[in-house]
This record gives structure tokens, C-alpha cells and sequence, in this order.
């Protein structure tokens, strides 16, 4: 017991450091970063369940990267470290009432096979990236995206202790705390994808070729980020509208329902059709067979005492599925992109499988087949090995030193390898606050070895799509006299049509961008400034004397590297076959406890079960794990699944 104590004392220690080392390097604002840590820490060492609804409901707010630069780490990760510090001062320092020992469970087993696999994975990653290279702002072609893809296990696995103790507690309060916070995590969502909508391609719109990203940062180099988030949090809408007799809450969730499938709608993803579709179709079986489960009752007995009696439930509940049915015929009726997209669904299934089997083809070596290439490596390996598949370009950091002492720091962008219709596809970006639409100006200075062509771009932009730009075209000579590698300074203005604020309740983001378009190519460079009619610059660290912060890498249009855009392959190629093997058995014991096991009866069990297949679902044909704070919640509901199928069924009444 005592030695319990103290290991946990020193996780908390651990979290809290690391959270504090974190918060301290935040780019942007460390106090606030400070304040978040500690703010989650004591909330949760005061009260402890409350976890359980902070860490999904900041899910989909907490990653500010356009703004901080930041690829490797994300505020999310502070609220973790800060809930896992409070979590485990609170389990160290009220220790709950003796117990006997837990049995063994194969569950138990499982969850140590696939973090096993996933440590093996992690050490295989950092191995085929040439060992660990810490850098505050590393890119995924780098040593530390190998921790940026463990993360999300690493920190699920840690949550399990404070979730089995929550659980034995009452699981009924915590699993619906958790479902509880999904739901709210959701709602953050909705206003954030009005915004976006309305600022950009308009509310209505339906026929630019415009997808929703919401708050989803991490597709500014493509993936399915939104997409598997919204399959895998719209069950848990359902379930507050099964469980909610409140008329007025009712009705509020009845509005997050309907806009969280104008949401689903608006990515024109048909996977996300699919992986909401069919596992809410999903869902209402298995509430019929979970009725006709419990206490011996029909099936239709059981649904119509769940569904309260009210008569305004099912009136208002009618009401609502005509509403959705209305929205989906008017966002796919009332528009052209989707239909395009419908069109093209032959041509990309094809592109697709050529797409997998390049990824697959990465596994030349037993060793790889068996273990994989590594966390996080399958876009460096890709990029490198697949002919005519490379990243469109790259950023790095670099200083230059003199006896020993810094001299210059600046930014070497490159242009893609070998493929010129690849040039511009990559840029270096930052988010801008402006103060006049009109005249801008940059001063930059470069240096180039080879003329050199380059873009700069000042865009009214959310992530991935432009609306209105100024733009500069340069294209720059070496320089004249005894070094042709000189520093060159340079002054151009912006040309282009007035840059809009937009509405007052949905203001357009800005976007300043520098790339380079020749294959080949590269450019050193070195004190951007960018100005208005006045003279203050509008950029953060122009000199990068503060390394990348502030400065976020985007791509547009080309994401192939990035992603496998499969679940199942993805898994394959950088965890190999025991890790696909190993994930495969885990994911399937927990949806076997929610349908057929001894966690069948809990009343989240269907909605568990229905997020999960939504997930799998989006792997079918998109990348799942390379979203760190998305795959997270995943591995959370699995482990929740397992935790909570411990519990007999005949339990559930006794702990409250």
C-alpha cells in the first residue's frame, strides 16, 4: 500500500513537471499555459471525477497550432499532464477503502500486448529516424513524431488507474460524465464550424469546392481528423437525447443534433456518411436487444419505458428526424461539390488502392513485416521511397555561429525534390491581425545559390482554402560580386484586392505565406517584415530568433505523403503484424464485452459500441492514429469498454 502511495506521489510529480515544462515553453502565452495546468490539477485533485468530463469536452478546442507553431506538442497535452497530476495527488493522498485483489482479466492482458507493441514501435520509430533529437518545433518527418503517434496510447494507458477507480465508484456517474463530456466537446465544435462556414465559403453554400475543418489544425496537411471525430462523438448525442427528460435541454440537444449534421454534411466526406449512418442504424439494434436483455422484458416494452412516456418525446423526436431528413436532401439537393464528389468516387477508389499499395510496399524486410517501420515514420519513408510521391517542400530552422557563438538565425525553405507541379503546394505560414484590407508591403532578406522563383501570399484563409489574396511573385538571381550566396534584401508590395475583416460575429482569419516553387530549389531567409499604411510589422518573430514559433508549415491540395488513409494498413506499416495483431484483439474483446460480453447490459454499452464501429468505419478509408488528441479519445472508450464489462451487470443498481 505504501508503495502505491509513493508511486503514485511521483506520477503526479512527474505530470506536473512535465506539464509545467510545456506550459513553460508555450510560444504564445506560458502564463496562460501555467494557469491551464494548475487550474486542471486542482479541479481535479478537489474533485476527481470531474476528468472524466474536462478532458473530451477541451478535446476539440485545445490545439492552437496556426498560432503557436507548435507540431510535436498541443495545449491538449497540458490539460492531460495537469489532470493526471491532480488524479494522482488525490489517489495518493485519499487512498480508497481496501478491496480484495482484482482478478486477472483478458482484458488486463490485452492492454499490456498493444502498449508492448506500442513501446516496441515507439523504439523502432526513434531507430529508423537516427535516435531521439529533441526540437521544440520538429515536423513529422522528424525523430519526435514517433512520440507525437505513442502519445496517444502512452496518455489513454496512464488515464486507466484514475478510470478504474471512478468506475468502481459508480460506474453509471462516471460513464455518464464521460458520454457527458463528449457531448459538450461536441457543442464547441458546432460554433466554431458556423463561424468558419459563414466567414468563408457562406452558410449556404453548398457548391464550392470548400470541406469543414472546424478546429481540426492537424489537416492542414490533409487527414481525417474532423471526420472521425464527428462518427465517433455523434452516438453519444443520441444517448443525451435517450437520457435527457428536460424539455428545454431536450430541445437544445435536438439543436446540436442538427447541427452536428450540418457539420457531418458540410466535410462532403462520404466516409463520414457512412460512419455515422450506419453505426447509428447500428445502435438502435443493439438498444433492442439490450431491452430485451435486461430483467426479462420484450424488447418494445423496454423502449417504450426508456423513451419516458412524455408524449412531447415522441412528437418532438419526429419532429427532429424530419428536420435532419430535410437538412440532408437541402445540403445535397441545393448544391453541386457533393455530387462532384459522388462522380469521382470510381477514379479515387482506384487512386486509393495505388495509394496502399505504394504504403505496403514500404515493408521490404521481415523485421518489418513482423514489427513495422516505427511510430510516426510511415510520411518521411513514404516521401523518400515512393517514386513521384514526395513532400511538396520543407522549413527548417538554422543557425549559423562564429567562435562558438550565435551569429544568424534564419529559415532554409525548400521547393519539392523533383516535381514542378508540386511547387507552391508548400508553405510556410503565419496567422496575421490586420488593421487596413488595402496596401501591404514585405521586406525580407534572401539569399539563393540558383535563381530562384518564390511566392508571398497574404490571404483571407481558415486552413486550407484561399478566399481573397495579395500576392508576390519573386524570382531571385544570386548575388552579383565576390559572393554569390549573399544576403540580399528585398522589398515588394502586395498586389490584390482588398483583404476583408468579414462580419463583426464571424471574423475572416488571415493568412501570411512565403514558399518556394522551383523543384530543387532552396532559400535562405532571414528578417521578414510585413507592413501596413504604418510602419509596425504585422508578423512574430520575422527574424527567427525564436526558432519556428509562430510559423506553421501547410500544405494545400497534395496530402499523399501524409496519410495511408486506412486504418488497418496504417497500423500494418508502422506497427507491423504483431501490432496490428495485437490492436486488432484489443479492439475486438472490447466491442465483444459491449454486444455479447458481461458489459452488454451497461446502459452506455450500445453507444459505446456504435462509436467504436463509427471509428473503424473512417479507417476504412482514412488514417485514424496520426491525429494524436482524435485517436486519444479512441483508445479511452476501448479501454472504458473493457474497464466497465468488469463490472457484473446485477451491480450496476447496488452502487447507487
Amino acid at each position: 500500500m505504501r508503495l502505491t502511495g509513493l508511486l503514485c506521489w511521483l506520477l503526479a510529480g512527474v505530470c506536473l513537471t512535465a506539464g509545467g515544462a510545456l506550459a513553460g515553453h508555450h510560444p504564445v502565452s506560458p502564463m496562460l499555459a501555467l494557469v491551464l495546468l494548475c487550474l486542471a490539477s486542482c479541479l481535479v485533485a478537489w474533485q476527481p471525477r470531474l476528468w472524466l468530463w474536462l478532458v473530451p469536452a477541451g478535446l476539440p478546442l485545445l490545439n492552437f497550432s496556426p498560432w503557436t507553431g507548435w507540431l510535436m506538442f498541443e495545449e491538449f497535452d497540458i490539460l492531460l499532464l495537469g489532470c493526471l497530476a491532480g488524479g494522482y495527488a488525490r489517489l495518493a493522498w485519499v487512498r480508497p477503502a481496501d478491496r480484495p485483489p482484482q482478478p486477472w482479466h483478458t482484458g488486463d492482458g490485452l492492454v499490456a500486448l498493444v502498449l508492448v507493441s506500442g513501446g516496441v514501435s515507439l523504439w523502432r520509430g526513434l531507430a529508423d529516424a537516427g535516435g531521439l533529437s529533441f526540437d521544440w518545433f520538429a515536423n513529422y518527418s522528424d525523430a519526435l513524431n514517433s512520440w507525437r503517434i505513442f502519445k496517444s496510447l502512452g496518455f489513454a494507458a496512464l488515464f486507466l488507474p484514475l478510470l478504474r477507480r471512478e468506475l468502481s465508484q459508480s460506474t453509471r456517474l462516471a460513464t455518464t460524465t464521460l458520454a457527458a463530456g463528449v457531448v459538450s466537446g461536441l457543442a464547441l465544435v458546432v460554433p466554431a464550424t458556423l463561424w468558419e462556414r459563414v466567414a468563408f465559403p457562406g452558410l449556404l453554400d453548398f457548391s464550392s469546392p470548400y470541406r469543414t475543418v472546424a478546429l481540426f489544425w492537424e489537416m492542414h496537411v490533409g487527414g481525417a481528423a474532423i471526420d472521425t471525430y464527428l462518427a465517433m462523438t455523434a452516438p453519444f448525442v443520441v444517448w443525451a437525447l435517450y437520457a435527457t427528460r428536460q424539455p428545454a435541454l431536450w430541445a437544445s440537444l435536438a439543436m446540436l443534433a442538427f447541427w452536428g449534421g450540418y457539420i457531418c454534411l458540410t466535410t462532403f466526406s462520404r466516409g463520414v456518411y457512412l460512419a455515422v449512418l450506419a453505426p447509428l442504424l447500428l445502435l438502435a439494434g443493439l438498444l433492442w436487444l439490450q431491452n430485451q436483455a435486461r430483467r426479462g422484458r420484450s424488447a418494445w416494452q423496454g423502449l417504450r419505458q426508456q423513451m419516458g412516456a412524455p408524449g412531447w418525446r415522441l412528437k418532438a423526436s419526429v419532429v427532429l428526424m424530419l428536420a435532419l431528413v430535410l437538412e440532408v436532401v437541402g445540403v445535397l439537393e441545393g448544391g453541386s461539390f457533393m455530387s462532384e464528389r459522388l462522380a469521382s468516387a470510381g477514379q479515387d477508389l482506384s487512386s486509393r488502392m495505388e495509394h496502399w499499395k505504394s504504403g505496403v510496399g514500404l515493408l521490404k524486410q521481415p523485421t518489418d513485416w513482423l514489427l513495422g517501420k516505427g511510430l510516426g515514420r510511415l510520411p518521411a519513408n513514404y516521401a523518400a521511397q515512393v517514386p513521384f510521391e514526395e513532400f511538396p517542400g520543407d522549413a527548417r530552422h538554422q543557425q549559423q555561429t562564429r567562435d562558438g557563438q550565435a551569429e544568424q538565425q534564419f529559415v532554409t525553405l525548400y521547393g519539392p525534390k523533383t516535381l514542378e507541379e508540386l511547387g507552391g503546394v508548400f508553405e510556410l505560414t503565419q496567422r496575421v491581425a490586420l488593421t487596413e484590407p488595402d496596401f501591404h508591403q514585405v521586406r525580407l532578406t534572401v539569399r539563393v545559390r540558383q535563381t530562384t522563383r518564390m511566392e508571398l501570399f497574404l490571404c483571407e484563409r481558415h486552413l486550407l482554402y484561399d478566399r481573397a489574396c495579395q500576392a508576390a511573385f519573386l524570382l531571385i538571381q544570386p548575388a552579383e560580386g565576390v559572393d554569390p550566396f549573399a544576403w540580399q534584401p528585398i522589398t515588394v508590395a502586395l498586389q490584390g484586392p482588398p483583404v476583408s475583416s468579414g462580419h463583426w460575429f464571424a471574423p475572416r482569419l488571415k493568412m501570411f505565406s512565403i514558399s518556394v516553387v522551383d523543384a530543387g530549389a532552396q532559400a535562405d531567409v532571414d528578417n521578414i517584415v510585413l507592413t501596413g499604411s504604418r510602419p509596425h510589422n504585422l508578423l512574430t518573430n520575422g527574424d527567427f530568433s525564436a526558432d519556428l514559433a509562430r510559423w506553421f508549415p501547410a500544405a494545400q491540395s497534395y496530402f499523399v505523403p501524409w496519410h495511408l488513409d486506412n486504418l488497418v494498413l496504417e497500423l500494418l506499416v508502422e506497427r507491423g503484424g504483431l501490432g496490428l495483431l495485437a490492436c486488432l484483439l484489443l479492439g475486438g474483446y472490447a466491442l465483444w464485452q459491449l454486444v455479447l460480453g458481461r458489459g452488454r447490459l451497461q446502459p452506455i454499452a450500445p453507444y459505446l459500441a456504435a462509436s467504436l464501429v463509427a471509428v473503424l468505419l473512417v479507417g476504412l478509408v482514412s488514417s485514424v492514429m496520426d491525429v494524436p488528441r482524435v485517436a486519444f479519445l479512441f483508445f479511452l472508450l476501448i479501454f472504458l469498454a473493457i474497464e466497465s464489462s468488469k463490472i457484473p451487470g446485477d451491480a450496476l443498481d447496488k452502487q447507487h
